[in-house]
């Protein structure tokens, strides 16, 4: 999945994240692993990251983050566990962090797997 932002003409950041994912049903939890590549462009505001959001129907939305380089690729992995309902359902979604002043986040598409 993807987060892409071209460059904005008021910060002139950009952003570019790319996450692969495999999740995995383990008795009545998921095991989520994930690939993550990440670039932006950094003119203005706050440090930029990279997010994942991630859950499952038995939870609420969880957030792993971590740093976009600047302008060259960051790579990192991420490792978590939760718990399942019986339907199996994780959601997934990719976004980045960053702006002018405070900064906000964006997120891509909503992903689901059934496992």
């Amino acid at each position: 999945m993807t987060y892409e932002h071209g460059i904005n003409t008021n910060s002139g950041n950009s952003y570019k994240v790319e996450i692969t994912a495999t999740v995995t049903r383990v008795g009545q939890r998921y095991e989520l692993k994930a690939k993550v590549k990440a670039m932006c462009t950094h003119s203005s505001g706050p440090s930029q990251k990279w997010g994942l959001a991630f859950g499952s129907s038995a939870e609420s939305w969880r957030y792993a983050e971590g740093k976009c380089g600047d302008r060259t690729w960051e790579y990192d992995e991420v490792n978590v566990s939760g718990p399942l309902r019986p339907n199996g359902r994780v959601y997934l979604q990719a976004g980045a962090y960053g702006g002018t002043g405070f900064g906000s986040w964006g997120w891509g598409t909503e992903h689901s797997a059934y496992v």
